[in-house]
């Protein structure tokens, strides 16, 4: 398997197909984050491409001491082959000596758990769907 990840288009469908997964299939939501990712420098895209074929995406917004985490997905015939931790590392290797946060639900804690990240539980923000903040910080020196 020959894993490459590159800087993303978010004009391409198989990007926005990714982001809508992420996204839950909401198409307004989905219209806003291709705007970000196109309009806003701070916003980041990555795409993790496996021999030829797009294999997952992630975007992110970097500051000063974090990156926030906003969409990660894998095309399902590419879960559990590595390629969100491989896009994790890649958005980790732009932004050294910087921790990682995002939020995600219990579907997905236990793949960021499995990444290093620690949880924080946020309660039940929607009726009935508990959210969680979960983080990764670089190790100290």
């Amino acid at each position: 398997m020959a894993l490459q990840v590159v800087p993303a288009d978010p004009s391409d469908s198989g990007v926005t197909d990714l982001l809508f997964t992420a996204i839950g299939g909401d198409r307004s939501r989905l219209a806003a984050a291709v705007r970000r990712y196109r309009d806003d420098s701070a916003a980041h895209l990555v795409a993790a491409i496996v021999d030829d074929e797009l294999a997952g995406v992630a975007g992110y917004v970097a500051s000063q001491d974090h990156a926030v985490l906003l969409h990660i997905a894998t095309r399902e015939s590419h879960r559990r082959d590595g390629i969100g931790r491989s896009l994790l590392a890649e958005i980790r290797s732009r932004i050294p000596g910087r921790s990682v946060v995002a939020e995600t639900d219990r579907d997905a804690l236990a793949f960021y758990l499995g990444t290093g990240f620690e949880a924080v539980s946020l309660g039940e923000k929607y009726p009935g769907v508990e959210r969680f903040e979960v983080r990764w910080a670089p190790a100290s020196d």
